[in-house]
C-alpha cells in the first residue's frame, strides 16, 4: 500500500485494493495470528482511505470465504474435489462454490469507474457466510 501510494500520489488518483478474509469480521475458526492479521489489514484499508481521499486515491479490501487453492487444500488436508464439495454444502449459499476468478472479478469491479464513489470499503465475497448464524435455527430449509 505504502508504494502503490507513493506513485499515485503525484498523479493525484488511484486505487488500492487490499486482500484480507471473511476472518476480518468473524474468529473462532482460524488462529489468532490469522485473524488478527486479517483485522490489521482492513484497518490500514480504513486509514488510508481516509488519508489518501484527499489526492482522489480510493482504497478499498477484498475479504473472500474459503476457495479451493492449492495452500487451503494443503491447511485442511483434503484433496481438491472433497474441499470442494465441503465447502459448497458448509457455505451459506447451497451448491455454490467460491473461485479465484469470482474474487478477481470483484477486483475488477473495484478498480472500476462503477466503484469510482466506493472508497474504504471491505466487499465480502463470501455468499451471505458473515451475515447469516445458522446457530439460531431461525431459518430451516429443508435438505436438498
Amino acid at each position: 500500500m505504502k508504494h502503490a501510494a507513493r506513485v499515485m500520489v503525484p498523479t493525484r488518483s488511484g486505487c488500492i485494493i487490499s486482500t484480507a478474509s471473511i476472518f476480518s469480521r468473524v474468529g473462532a475458526a482460524p488462529s489468532h495470528a490469522y485473524c488478527s492479521s486479517k483485522h490489521t489489514v482492513l484497518g490500514l484499508t480504513k486509514n488510508l482511505a481516509v488519508e489518501l481521499r484527499q489526492f482522489r486515491i480510493r482504497v478499498n479490501c477484498l475479504s473472500p470465504y474459503a476457495m479451493v487453492t492449492p495452500l487451503a487444500t494443503k491447511v485442511v488436508g483434503f484433496e481438491n474435489e472433497k474441499f470442494e464439495k465441503a465447502l459448497s454444502t458448509i457455505g451459506n449459499l447451497k451448491g455454490v462454490t467460491l473461485r479465484v476468478d469470482d474474487v478477481a472479478k470483484a477486483a475488477l469491479f473495484l478498480a472500476s469507474d462503477d466503484a469510482k464513489y466506493i472508497s474504504g470499503h471491505n466487499l465480502f465475497i463470501d455468499g451471505g457466510f458473515t451475515v447469516y448464524n445458522p446457530g439460531l435455527g431461525m431459518f430451516k430449509y429443508p435438505e436438498s
